[in-house]
């Protein structure tokens, strides 16, 4: 029998099976409280008609299906879920019918056999040829009954297992050394031609006294390069120091995609944040990475005031947050500010690489 003809037939024609209406929902939680009384389960969750409407009618085609069945009067007296499953065995969907029941007084007058027969057109509407179920075994009316059908019961001893939960609820990640890679060859090439040793620039740019007015938003890119030509003054003459200043502030970057991808995957999940000491154009810097949106909220040391490994800036991203500092994974490349982080209460992540992350995000993700 189709469903779109049991649908169409007039309720005061006789019994019936039909799919459920939004307005059906409050009777069938009830149904589905009697169902687990009837089975001698725990009693329902509370907020079981929000999860269900959610599922039945929230989506333009719900996965979860629902058949009730209704009395002439138009009272609901039971009810049908079922669901598409795939079979590892076979390598086919087939449907799995969840649920099935009938209030006591009313089984034994046919409404079975419709329920089934429209479970059965469900799965021929979804181009399936097999139904399966499960009943307990000390329900030997049910057991009559789906052996009158035809259908062949196999046993089985069934597990419900709680999944663990994961055991952080967002990750507040670092900037440079985890997302972000800077492209040092040009630096390093013109260190080599003024004699410099490699990294010489660096080791000047972004040390406190240079660094930290920039971090914290106090000076800008024109003043940092000329303190970087200062700091080289007594080395190279000051338009050499000048010019590699101006060649270390305009690197180019790249952003890890292996990083990216995960902490995309992650964001579906979990609130993510960037906490990155950082400069006053991060803004700039995150558009032409292309991961403006990766994360729900960026906390730049230039932006707030303070900078890692600074106990305030843990909390400010906690508070913003809005999760337990116990409940944040913390992930940077620099040893201190993972342990301020963690002194914090935080679960703390030292980064060397995508596997750190990759391994760290499994509980959440699954294993890759």
């Amino acid at each position: 029998m189709d469903m779109t003809e049991l649908d169409e037939l007039p309720s005061a024609a006789a019994p019936r099976v039909r799919r459920a209406r939004p307005a059906d929902l409050p009777r069938v939680v009830e149904l589905v409280a009697e169902h687990a009384v009837y089975e001698k389960a725990p009693p329902l969750a509370p907020g079981l008609a929000g999860r269900l409407d959610g599922l039945l009618f929230g989506v333009s085609e719900p996965r979860l299906r629902c058949l009730v069945a209704e009395l002439p009067g138009g009272d609901i007296v039971g009810y049908a879920t079922c669901a598409p499953e795939v079979s590892t065995w076979d390598g086919a969907e087939y449907l799995h019918m969840d649920c099935l029941f009938l209030r006591d007084g009313h089984r034994g007058l046919g409404l079975g056999p419709l329920l089934t027969d429209a479970v059965a057109a469900e799965a021929r509407a979804l181009g399936l040829t097999e139904v399966q179920w499960q009943t307990p075994a000390w329900n030997e009316g049910a057991i009559r009954f789906y052996d009158r059908l035809g259908a062949d019961a196999k046993e089985k001893v069934r597990y419900t297992w709680q999944v663990p939960r994961p055991p952080f609820d967002a990750v507040l990640c670092d900037l440079d050394g985890v997302i972000r890679f800077y492209d040092m060859s040009q630096v390093e090439e013109m260190e080599r031609a003024v004699g410099l040793p490699q990294g010489s620039t660096a080791e000047v740019a972004f040390a406190p006294e240079a660094d930290q007015p920039l971090m914290l938003g106090h000076i800008g890119r024109k003043e940092w390069v000329e303190t970087i030509a200062r700091g080289l003054a007594d080395r190279i003459p000051w338009e050499r120091g000048h010019a590699l200043g101006t060649a270390l502030a305009g690197a180019g970057f790249s952003a890890d995609a292996a990083v990216v991808d995960l902490l995309r995957r992650a964001r579906a999940r979990l609130h993510v944040a960037i906490v990155t000491n950082a400069t006053p154009w991060l803004d700039d810097d995150l558009e032409r990475l292309g991961i403006v949106g990766l994360a729900h909220d960026v906390i730049s040391s230039a932006g707030v005031g303070i900078v890692k490994p600074d106990r305030r800036i843990y909390e400010l991203a906690v508070e913003r947050a809005g999760i337990p500092a116990e409940r944040c994974l913390f992930v940077d490349d620099r040893k201190e500010n993972v342990e301020a982080a963690v002194a914090l209460g935080m679960v703390g992540l030292h980064y060397t690489g995508p596997d750190d992350l990759r391994e760290a995000l499994a509980p959440v993700l699954g294993p890759s």
